[in-house]
């Protein structure tokens, strides 16, 4: 299923012009008639809006249907992830781009940062596609129905992504004009309450979606809408300015509701290789997930971005080529394996390589880091061969460890937007919160050494705190593209309390304006819209 709905996405783009951010015109003047009346060509639409945060445009992986300088940094999985792990102590990225400087070193102003533009243009594309979708739709066949709550919780993802991001987007739905409308602005407040009602609907009795984890992959059921609503309701303090411990037990409540229909895959590994979206295992734990395929979905975006921009020469990872450009710092290995295990690690020298992947998963399974290219373990703002590889995503069928496997020019890996441990985390920390920074509910311990006992660790103790969790989501989460909001909520985003190389533009880290929390909303829709504000902080 998952190969025949990404096949349909190559089919739905053949539909349709390109679509401009706040065009809220119909797609095509055959809409109505030909595209949603016809179920063959209304399932090539659904699959458009799944197909929407993984795709680049008509032309291939060379060509973008944005303003960007490089059509695979439109993608918005590889533009979104940027802008979440480059900014934060989890990545750096050693290339020159103007882009890359300005997010590495904490920098972005409102002048056009192409991972900035790329987050919130796909965003606003979703939500188009999305809206015209149920726009041409109704709830009248109990299929089609069961379609548009999916549609609604990927407008609703994308919705979440704004405000997360942006925290003031233009708001628009299906109930608006079309043609030459100008969206009003929401704010942050205002669309967290949007969200969480919508998101409620979705995981109600009275929702069209399916049941958790009964839909077939990769659609979504109710447990991606309770896993969205535990995510969402974790961070609210960041949307709406105060505490609510009656919004915590929401979050709580939700992620359990997840936990209750999904189980853990056995191999934390099998969750990020070439065979994810087909292998029995991984989809036990996978909710919601970016699809790609080699053949299919060929763009320089997504997983295929993250095994090139952090891939060495030493190992292929299924994958050919090799860009020389995302590299991780001492200090996040050190979560996994600890001071003296880093301390020992060798590095290559004129011989040898340096220690893979096998020494540091010995210590901890998610420990998927190589030091076989590299001749330093600090991080140097321009050299990819100082600081830590990260192996973590693999497009060879799990399993085989081998270099034997036929390489592909694309990566398959399906990308998970929302997995079963993200529960059990959100679980845990929501339960820690409401009990004043530290809980020893058993649910909340329980899901913590379960998530240590998969990684190969004996976890002994029968409490957990914030910071407990805190150091759990930094492994178990790691490179999955939440870095930057968890930071946000531990207030260590932009304080000068937490610290990393090169944070705030200095090689020792410095703290930033706390008005960067959030980007600046792009120039271009500024001027094409005069109800829209630009950001607190920002001048254009």
């Amino acid at each position: 299923m998952k190969k025949n709905l990404v096949f349909a996405v190559i089919a739905a783009l053949s539909l349709t012009a390109c679509v401009g951010d706040l065009d809220q015109t119909p797609m095509a003047d055959n809409v109505v008639n030909n595209v949603y009346g016809d179920p063959e060509y209304r399932m090539s639409a659904l699959a458009k809006v799944y197909g929407a945060f993984s795709l680049v445009g008509q032309g291939g992986s060379g060509n973008a249907d944005i303003d960007v300088n490089d059509a695979g940094a439109s993608e918005f999985l590889r533009a979104w992830w940027s802008i979440q792990t480059v900014s934060t102590d989890e990545c750096k990225c050693v290339w020159g781009d103007a882009w890359v400087a300005e997010i590495g070193g904490n920098a972005w102003t409102a002048t056009k940062n192409d991972a900035v533009y790329a987050t919130y243009t796909r965003g606003m594309m979703m939500i188009a596609f999305a809206n015209d979708f149920l726009r041409n739709t109704s709830d009248d066949d109990p299929e089609v129905a069961v379609e548009r709550a999916e549609v609604r919780f990927l407008r609703a993802y994308a919705y979440w992504v704004l405000l997360d991001c942006f925290g003031n987007p233009p708001f628009v739905t299906e109930n608006d004009p079309v043609g030459a409308f100008k969206p009003a602005q929401t704010d942050a407040p205002t669309l967290f309450n949007w969200l969480r009602t919508e998101l409620t609907e979705l995981t109600s009795a009275a929702s069209n979606l399916k049941a958790p984890h009964t839909q077939i992959y990769p659609r979504v059921d109710k447990g991606a809408a309770y896993g969205l609503l535990a995510r969402l309701c974790l961070n609210h303090k960041t949307y709406l300015g105060t505490e609510d411990t009656s919004i915590y037990k929401t979050a709580r409540d939700a992620a359990e509701e997840v936990c209750k229909a999904y189980t853990l895959c056995s191999d934390f590994s099998a969750l990020f290789r070439g065979d994810n979206g087909e292998n029995p295992d991984a989809l036990k734990e996978i909710i919601y997930a970016s699809c790609y395929d080699a053949n299919k979905t060929q763009s320089y975006g997504g997983t295929s971005f993250f095994i090139l921009a952090g891939k060495g020469e030493q190992y292929t990872l299924g994958i050919d080529g090799n860009w020389n450009g995302l590299v991780a710092g001492t200090e996040s290995v050190v979560r996994f394996v600890g001071q003296g295990v880093v301390d020992k690690a060798n590095v290559r020298d004129d011989k040898t390589p340096g220690d893979d992947k096998s020494v540091f998963m010995a210590v901890d399974k998610r420990a998927l880091f190589s030091l076989s290219d590299c001749d330093s373990k600090t991080v140097d703002a321009s050299n990819f061969s100082n600081g830590w590889h990260v192996v973590k995503y693999d497009n060879r069928i799990h399993g085989d460890e081998s270099d034997a496997q036929p390489t592909a020019k694309y990566s398959s890996i399906d990308f998970p937007m929302i997995r079963l441990a993200e529960m059990y985390l959100i679980y845990a920390e929501a339960q820690a919160r409401i009990d004043g920074g530290q809980t020893a509910d058993a649910k909340a311990v329980g899901y913590i050494k379960d998530l240590q006992i998969r990684a190969g660790l004996t976890p002994t103790f029968s409490t957990v705190t914030l910071e407990d969790v805190f150091n759990e989501i930094s492994r178990e989460m790691f490179w999955e593209g939440q870095r930057r909001t968890t930071l946000i909520r531990f207030n260590r985003f932009s304080s000068a309390d937490f610290l990393w190389p090169f944070k705030g533009g200095v090689k020792n880290g410095q703290g930033f304006a706390r008005y960067m929390e959030l980007f600046p909303l792009p120039s271009d829709d500024l001027l094409a819209n005069d109800n829209l504000k630009q950001n607190p902080g920002y001048t254009n």
